[in-house]
């Protein structure tokens, strides 16, 4: 194969005695017949057979670049762009993809008979370099964005296109230019399918995005339709359990911090935490969230149709058919003094537990709630009338409460019951068993594991808190950093400036290395003028000041490594060894 042509090779020009052209006469005559049998021979100019075209009969039929085909173009360009009209050979030959079916075995991937006419899908999946899988893949998209085909699909009539997105061992998210490739290629391959089956130009191509590789702007251009197995799913949900299935792959809860706070639904609670709630309550509502995914600038106002044709709301994804049952828990009506227990032990904010003895506003909430059930979307104004935030969490706790007596203690099973929309009273055994069930389970006990390690990591104190006017610097610092201002991240930053400038905000290191380059560290954290620059936030640029300087040392540090408690002086402390810098 000979990559990088600028175009066909000419045709040689008369007395030009280039080897299989004999002759003037002989050579032309010889030329003509050539050029009318070889369609009927085989596949024109190094293109494929594609069997199967929609509204043909059985016979295989020639695809061509539309161009060509007309007989108005010219071959094509060197490289060619990702274009349906292009088959993956005449990509492959112009260097768009790297040919690799000669050298990795194109025959270890399965081929189906030329008759069957089934509609192909693809298979997108992130894959570690150091486990390869035994199945050969189709395509595979190299870090550097390199794609490789190392199975036609066309040639072989596959029916699951394959392709694998490789990774190192702990890398989570692919490169920016594997996501770019990655996209060019399934809409490449979606085109491709549509044009040749004409089910899937209706229907769209069915697309089973494993590690939720491929971006959403991707999917809705290109009509791409989820697998059987996650049709009762919201896109939200799917892109959840892709990188539940991602993070679980590439090293799972042992990550640093920063790595997960884009995962599920880390950092929409702005609700301080019950009286009554306990790590493990809190941890299941994060698993909860994660599944549900609410939108990310406003968790709490959420409201989204489901595909059984349902509302879900909040944080948390209520159905009609919880909150009533929620409220059926409650009596009927309800009972003042189950009411006031239930504020006394922190499970139901004051205020709305009130309104719940209002025969109206119940009335109307239960009104609220089958409008949910029917289909009817509610306002932004009755979520907030009905559901506030802080009675969004107590029924969330409610909720896991209710579902944990029904399947017991299993995280991934508990969440997967609410996202189900069932009331505990309306759950079976098939609840739990289906394909989409199954990993809806496993990624909420991946959510539910990754909140649990991120409670123990911010809640590790190492070193001292400090107090007075130190504590209230280092508050505002993380406040403004958007980091939150919790006991072991004061210690953390308190830890690191003790090491680094023994709280002497005026400290200049003029021996080290970047001392020697020219740009000495400075202030309470030692940043250098680089990173400061590239860290401190407007309004916050004098180097030698306290809090300037501290916002850029939290923010570089916590881009850095992925959290505070993950900066090499903290975790060096923490295990009992001398303080490193960082």
């Amino acid at each position: 194969m000979v990559q990088g042509t600028d175009k066909a090779p000419d045709k040689p020009a008369s007395g030009d005695h280039s080897v299989g052209h004999v002759g003037d006469d002989a050579g032309s005559t010889r030329q003509r017949l050539s050029e009318q049998v070889a369609p009927e021979l085989s596949s024109p100019g190094g293109r494929e057979y594609f069997p199967g075209r929609a509204g043909q009969d059985a016979s295989l039929r020639h695809i061509y670049p539309m161009e060509i085909a007309s007989g108005t173009g010219s071959a094509p360009p060197a490289r060619l762009e990702f274009n349906a009209t292009y088959t993956p050979v005449e990509l492959a030959k112009s260097g768009t993809l790297i040919d690799k079916t000669n050298t990795s075995g194109e025959h270890r991937i399965e081929s189906t008979p030329a008759t069957d006419k089934s509609t192909p899908k693809i298979t997108v999946e992130l894959q570690n370099v150091t486990t390869p899988s035994s199945q050969t893949p189709h395509f595979l998209v190299r870090q550097n964005g390199q794609i490789e085909m190392h199975g036609n699909p066309e040639t072989l009539n596959s029916k699951d296109i394959k392709v694998v997105l490789e990774r190192q061992e702990g890398q989570l998210n692919p490169t920016e230019a594997q996501t770019k490739a990655a996209d060019e290629l399934v809409t490449y391959l979606s085109q491709r399918i549509k044009s040749n089956y004409q089910d899937a130009a209706v229907l769209g191509v069915e697309l089973n995005d494993k590690d939720n590789v491929v971006s959403a702007q991707t999917e809705q251009a290109n009509n791409l339709r989820p697998p059987r197995s996650q049709a009762g799913m919201t896109e939200q949900t799917r892109e959840s359990v892709g990188e539940a299935n991602r993070f679980s792959s590439a090293g799972g809860v042992d990550m640093p911090h920063a790595q997960t706070d884009n995962m599920g639904s880390f950092g929409t609670r702005d609700v301080p935490r019950q009286p009554s709630e306990t790590d493990k309550q809190m941890a299941l509502k994060e698993a909860v969230a994660g599944l549900f995914r609410p939108d990310s600038t406003a968790a709490y106002e959420t409201v989204r149709k489901h595909p059984d044709g349902s509302y879900r709301v909040g944080r948390y994804g209520f159905s009609g058919n919880q909150l009533l049952s929620l409220l059926d828990s409650l009596g009927d009506p309800p009972d003042p003094a189950l009411i006031e227990r239930l504020i006394k032990e922190g499970k139901l904010p004051k205020g709305f537990a009130e309104k719940l003895k209002n025969p109206e506003f119940l009335k109307k909430f239960k009104e609220f709630a089958k409008k949910l059930q029917s289909g009817q979307e509610p306002s932004k104004d009755e979520l907030k009338q009905f559901l506030p935030k802080d009675a969004q969490e107590s029924f969330g706790s409610m909720l896991i409460e209710q579902m944990q007596g029904k399947v017991g203690d299993n995280p991934g099973a508990i969440a997967t019951a609410i996202l189900s929309g069932k009331s505990a009273s309306e759950l079976n055994q098939s609840d739990f068993t289906t394909p989409e069930a199954k990993q809806l389970i496993s990624a909420g006990q991946q959510l539910y594991e990754t909140a649990t390690k991120r409670q123990s990591t911010e809640q590790q104190v190492v070193g001292n808190i400090p107090q007075g006017e130190r504590r209230q610097l280092i508050e505002q610092a993380l406040t403004l950093s958007g980091v939150p201002a919790t006991d072991a991240n004061l210690a953390a930053v308190n830890l690191i400036v003790e090491h680094e400038s023994a709280w002497d905000p005026n400290a200049v290191n003029n021996w080290d290395s970047n001392a020697a380059a020219g740009t000495p560290s400075k202030g309470l954290m030692q940043t250098i003028g680089p990173t400061f620059n590239s860290y401190s936030l407007p309004g916050h640029k004098n180097i030698l000041n306290p809090l300037d300087n501290m916002i850029a040392g939290i923010r570089y540090a916590v881009s850095r490594y992925g959290s505070l408690q993950n900066v090499p002086g903290v975790k060096a402390i923490a295990g009992g060894l001398a303080y490193r810098g960082y």
